[in-house]
C-alpha cells in the first residue's frame, strides 16, 4: 500500500504541469461563466427594456389619439398623426423583435440581434391564451390604425372606436405587456441565480482541487497559490479596465448613497478624480435638487428590493466646472452572492448632451418649419380667394344670354381660367383659358391673364382675334415662354345673332343647334397664349350664325382627361353621349349632370387636373343701346369671412377695385381697413343698396358725367337745388331745405334732423375744411365770413321719392385723400367723437346715414352724397354703406356717360 501510495505521489509530481491546468482550467471557467452572464444580462436588459418601450409607445399612442379627439388646427392635426404612425412602426417592430424570441449578443462595443427561441413562458404570454399579447398588440394597432386614418380623410373621430381604443384594447395590451416584462426579468434573474450556482459548484471544485493537491504536496500548492493569485489581480486589472475603458458613467454607490466606483470615463466627463470623490454623497455632489428627489426614490426602492428592475432616468448632473450635463441613467443592484442583500446600488450614464442640443436645433428647426409652412399655407390660401374673387358669377345673366360656369381647381390655386363682359350692351365676350400646370405659378398666369382682360374691357373690345392677341403678348411678357396658356375667345352679338370663335391652341367648344337638334363643333386653331410673338389669331378665326335657342358649351381638357381608379378617362365619346342628352335641359340641370357623370366615373370629387365648364343659352334678340353700362367684372370682391380670418394683404394696383362685402356689423374693422386703404364698403343685407342695385353701386369707381345723387337716385320729380354765393348764405339754405322737406310732408322728423345734421356738417367741409393748397394749409380758418370767389362753387342738391331721400354737396376743391378719410372716422371711432377733431365730421355723415359717397377728382371736384331709406329708422349704431372713390385725371378727360 506505502508502495502504491509513493507510486501515486510520484505520478503526481510527475504531473505538475497537469496540476497547473487543472487550476487554470477552473479560473478560466470561472471567468467564461462570469464573462458570459454579464453579457447575457446585459442583452436581457436590452430586451427588458424593448419590452418595457411597448408600455411607453402604448401610452404615447393613447395620448396622442386624444389629442387628435380635441386638436382642430390642421397643422396640430398633421403632426399628431404622424408622430400617431411613427409610435405605430416603433410598436409593431419591437413585437416582432420579441415574439421571434431574438437576443441580443454583445459584438465589440455594440449589441447585435440574433435569431434564438422564445422561451415557453413568454412564448405562451404572446401566443397562447388566456393573454395572447401578439393578437392584443396588432388589434391594438389596428384599431388606433383606423382612428389615425379617418383624421387624414377629415372625418369626425368615430367616439366608439377611441372608447375601445382606450378602454378595451389598451388596458389588456398594457397589462399583458407588464407579464411579458416581468417575465424577461424572472428569466434573467433565474440565468444570473443558476450562473452564480454554477460559480460556487466551479468554486467548491476549484478549492477540492487545491485540497487534494495540498494534501499530496504542501510546496506544489503553495506555488499553486501563488500563481492563482496572480492571475486573480489579473482578471481583477482587466476587470477594471474594462470598467475604466466603458464609454459611459460607471458609478457604485454603497447602501448610505455614498461613492464607491468612479471609473476613468466618469473622471474624465466630470473633471473629478476617484479618489477626491469617493465616499461623497452622490445626489448632493452630482444631481441638482429638483432633480434629486425621483432618483433618490429610485435608489432607495432598489436597494430595499421593492423596485426589481427600474427603466432608464433621465436627469442633468453637474460636473466641476458647475455646469449641467444631460444623461441617462440604467440602473442595477449588486447583490451579496449567498444573502442576496444588497451591496452596491450601479448607476451607468450615457451622456446624452450633445443629443439633447441636437434635439433642441431640431424642435426649433420644426417650428421654424411649421411656421414657414403655415406662412406659405396663408399665401397660398390668399392667392387662391384672391383668384376666385376675380373670377366673375358663375351665374350668367347677360344681355340675350343666360347661363352658369363652374371652376373646379385640383389644389389651392387652379391654372384654368374664364371671364365674361359685355361690350356696347349687346355683345357678350366668353373667355375660357388653361395653363399648362396647375399650382401657384399657374395661378400667376392667370392673375396675368384678368390683369390682361381689364384693359380690354375698359377700351371695348370685341374681337375674339384681338382679345387673344393682346394677351398673348401679356403672357409672353408674363411667362417668357415657360408657361404657356390655352384660351377660347367667343363673341356673341346679341342683336344679330353673329358669332364669331378664335382660338389659341384650347379644346374646341361645341354649339348646340336647336333647329336640328345637334351638336356641332366650333374649329379654330391659333397657338397657345405665351409660345410666340408671330402667333395668328385673326387667319383662322371663324363667325357663323345662332339662332335663338342655340347653346354654346366650352371647356378645359381636364374633364375629357380625368380618369376614373382603372385609368380610363372620361373621354371625348362619353362626353358627346352625355351632351345628345341635354341638348335642351336648363343650364343648371345641364351642369348638374355633367358633374354627376364626372364624379360617377372617378368615384369621388377629388380631381387630378383642374377643370373649367361653361354653358350659355342663346335666350332672345336685344335691341341695340347707344350707350351701356359696364359689367363688374373688374371689381375685386372681399368677403367678410374671408377677411376677418387673418390679415391678408390687398393688392396695391387697384384700391377703388377692391370693395369689401359686409355680413355684420363691421366698425370693428375701421382700423384694419385704413391700413389696407379698403374704401369700398357695402354691407350685403342693406335694403337701401338693393333698392339701389348693386350693378350700379359697384359700377360706381367708373367716373360719370353726370352728378352721383342722379344717377343713384334717377327720375325723381322732387328734386331742389341751391347755389352758395357767401358764407352767410348758409344759414339762410338750411332753412329753405328744411321748409321744402317739412312742405312735402313725406319725411319723418328724425330723417329731417338727420338731413340739416348732415348739411351742416358738408357746407362746413366745402367753406372750410376742402379749400387747401399744394400743401395740405387751409386757406381760410374756420367762421371767417367771405365772399366766395367767381371760380369757387358749393352746390346743394336734394332728391326725395317715395321711399329714399338725397342730399348731395358739390365743391370745386377736391383736395380730400382717401388715407385722410379712412384715418378719420376710424380714429373717431376708436377715441370718440370731439367736435373738430379726428375726422368727426366725416364720421357723423357715415353714421347718420343709410348710404355715403364721396367722389374726388383731384384739385378738380369734391361730390358728397347722402341718403336715407325713409321706412328704416336713423341708428347711429349701424354701420351703413360707404364708398370713397379717388379718380386720377386719366379717369377725369375720359368721362363715360351715365
Amino acid at each position: 500500500m506505502q508502495q502504491t501510495f509513493r507510486r501515486v505521489i510520484t505520478y503526481l509530481l510527475n504531473q505538475y504541469i497537469t496540476v497547473l491546468s487543472v487550476l487554470a482550467l477552473v479560473n478560466c471557467l470561472t471567468y467564461f461563466v462570469l464573462t458570459t452572464d454579464l453579457l447575457e444580462q446585459e442583452g436581457n436588459i436590452a430586451l427588458v427594456k424593448l419590452s418595457s418601450d411597448q408600455s411607453r409607445l402604448v401610452s404615447d399612442i393613447n395620448f396622442l389619439t386624444l389629442q387628435l379627439n380635441h386638436v382642430t388646427d390642421p397643422a396640430k392635426i398633421t403632426a399628431i398623426r404622424s408622430q400617431i404612425l411613427n409610435d405605430q412602426v416603433l410598436l409593431r417592430d419591437t413585437l416582432a423583435t420579441l415574439e421571434n424570441g431574438d437576443r441580443f449578443i454583445r459584438r465589440g462595443d455594440k449589441l447585435v440581434r440574433e435569431k434564438s427561441v422564445l422561451p415557453n413562458e413568454l412564448n405562451a404570454i404572446f401566443f397562447d391564451e388566456p393573454i395572447e399579447l401578439s393578437r392584443q398588440i396588432n388589434n391594438y394597432l389596428e384599431a388606433s390604425k383606423i382612428i389615425v386614418n379617418a383624421s387624414a380623410k377629415k372625418e369626425e373621430l368615430d367616439q366608439a372606436a377611441l372608447f375601445r381604443l382606450h378602454s378595451e384594447l389598451a388596458p389588456d395590451v398594457l397589462e399583458g405587456i407588464e407579464k411579458a416584462t416581468s417575465t424577461y426579468q424572472k428569466l434573467g434573474e433565474h440565468k444570473l441565480r443558476n450562473t452564480m450556482s454554477l460559480q460556487n459548484i466551479i468554486f467548491l471544485i476549484a478549492l477540492g482541487t487545491l485540497g487534494l493537491v495540498g494534501s499530496v504536496l504542501l510546496r506544489p500548492l503553495i506555488l499553486k497559490l501563488k500563481e492563482t493569485t496572480f492571475k486573480i489581480q489579473e482578471e481583477k486589472n482587466f476587470a477594471d479596465n474594462v470598467i475604466n475603458t466603458a464609454e459611459a458613467l460607471i458609478i457604485g454607490l454603497d447602501p448610505a448613497g455614498k461613492v464607491t466606483l468612479f471609473n476613468h470615463y466618469a473622471e474624465e466627463s466630470i473633471g473629478w478624480d476617484e479618489e477626491e470623490i469617493k465616499g461623497e454623497d452622490f445626489f448632493e455632489q452630482f444631481i441638482p435638487a429638483h432633480e434629486q428627489e425621483i432618483l433618490k426614490q429610485l435608489f432607495d426602492g432598489m436597494m430595499d428590493g421593492s423596485i426589481e428592475f427600474a427603466e432608464e432616468v433621465e436627469t442633468q448632473m453637474i460636473i466641476r466646472s458647475g455646469e449641467h450635463i444631460n444623461i441617462v441613467w440604467h440602473t442595477t443592484v449588486v447583490h451579496e452572492s449567498r444573502t442576496r442583500h444588497p451591496i452596491m446600488f450601479l448607476a451607468t450614464g450615457l451622456d446624452i448632451t450633445e443629443r439633447k442640443q441636437q434635439e433642441l436645433q431640431l424642435q426649433q428647426t420644426h417650428a421654424e418649419l411649421e411656421q414657414m409652412s403655415a406662412r406659405l399655407k396663408g399665401e397660398v390660401d390668399l392667392a387662391a380667394t384672391l383668384q376666385r374673387s376675380i373670377l366673375p358669377n358663375p351665374i350668367i345673366q347677360l344681355p340675350g344670354i343666360q347661363g352658369k360656369a363652374n371652376l373646379l381647381t385640383s389644389s389651392e390655386v387652379g391654372g384654368d381660367y374664364y371671364d365674361y363682359y359685355v361690350v356696347d350692351g349687346h355683345k357678350t365676350v366668353l373667355l375660357v383659358g388653361d395653363v399648362s400646370g396647375h399650382g401657384v405659378a399657374a395661378g400667376t398666369m392667370v392673375s396675368a391673364a384678368k390683369a390682361g382682360v381689364y384693359p380690354l374691357v375698359h377700351a371695348g373690345v370685341s374681337n375674339p382675334a384681338e382679345i387673344l392677341q393682346s394677351l398673348n403678348e401679356t403672357m409672353l411678357a408674363t411667362a417668357h415662354q415657360s408657361l404657356l396658356m390655352t384660351m377660347a375667345c367667343i363673341t356673341l352679338d346679341a342683336v344679330t345673332g353673329k358669332l364669331t370663335f378664335a382660338n389659341a391652341g384650347h379644346v374646341l367648344p361645341y354649339l348646340w343647334r336647336r333647329q336640328e337638334q345637334r351638336w356641332e363643333i366650333l374649329e379654330a386653331s391659333g397657338l397657345p397664349l405665351g409660345k410666340s410673338i408671330d402667333s395668328d389669331y385673326f387667319t383662322p378665326s371663324i363667325e357663323l350664325q345662332m339662332e335663338i335657342g342655340d347653346r354654346i358649351f366650352m371647356f378645359t381638357d381636364g374633364l375629357v382627361e380625368e380618369e376614373s381608379p382603372e385609368g380610363e378617362a372620361f373621354g371625348y365619346d362619353r362626353l358627346e353621349n352625355l351632351l345628345n342628352h341635354c341638348g335642351e335641359v336648363e343650364p343648371e340641370i345641364f351642369h348638374s349632370r355633367l358633374m354627376g357623370a364626372l364624379n360617377q366615373h372617378c368615384e369621388g370629387r377629388a380631381f387630378t387636373d383642374d377643370i373649367t365648364i361653361l354653358v350659355i343659352n342663346h335666350s332672345d334678340r336685344v335691341m341695340p343701346v347707344a350707350t351701356s353700362v359696364e359689367e363688374a367684372s373688374d371689381i375685386i370682391r372681399l368677403s367678410d369671412t374671408f377677411y376677418r380670418r387673418g390679415d391678408h394683404p390687398i393688392p396695391r394696383i387697384s384700391r377703388e377695385y377692391v370693395v369689401f362685402f359686409a355680413e355684420q356689423e363691421y366698425a370693428d374693422l375701421l382700423s384694419r381697413f385704413s391700413q389696407d386703404g379698403i374704401c369700398r364698403v357695402l354691407p350685403r343685407n342693406n335694403k337701401i343698396c338693393v333698392d339701389i342695385g348693386w350693378e350700379k353701386l359697384l359700377n360706381q369707381h367708373h367716373y360719370s358725367v353726370n352728378d352721383d345723387l342722379y344717377t343713384l337716385l334717377p327720375a325723381s320729380p322732387l328734386r331742389k337745388q341751391f347755389q352758395l354765393t357767401h358764407t352767410e348764405d348758409k344759414l339762410f339754405i338750411m332753412e329753405e331745405v328744411q321748409a321744402w322737406l317739412t312742405d312735402q310732408q313725406l319725411i319723418p322728423e328724425e330723417h329731417l334732423e338727420s338731413l340739416i345734421v348732415a348739411l351742416d356738417e358738408m357746407i362746413e367741409n366745402s367753406l372750410y375744411a376742402a379749400p387747401r393748397d399744394g400743401k395740405g394749409i387751409p386757406y381760410y380758418q374756420k367762421g371767417v365770413s367771405r365772399e366766395l370767389s367767381e371760380h369757387e362753387e358749393v352746390r346743394i342738391d336734394i332728391v326725395l321719392t317715395d321711399k329714399h331721400m338725397g342730399l348731395m354737396v358739390t365743391d370745386n376743391w377736391g383736395t380730400l385723400t382717401p388715407a385722410v378719410f379712412l384715418k378719420s372716422i376710424s380714429h373717431a371711432m376708436n377715441s370718440g367723437v370731439e367736435a373738430g377733431i379726428g375726422g368727426a365730421g366725416l364720421y357723423m355723415l357715415w353714421r347718420l346715414s343709410d348710404y355715403f359717397q364721396i367722389r374726388i377728382l383731384p384739385q378738380q371736384k369734391t361730390q358728397v352724397t347722402t341718403l336715407w331709406d325713409l321706412g328704416n329708422p336713423v341708428n347711429m349704431d349701424t354701420s351703413s354703406g360707404f364708398q370713397f372713390l379717388y379718380h386720377s385725371k386719366y379717369d377725369a378727360e375720359n368721362k363715360v356717360g351715365a
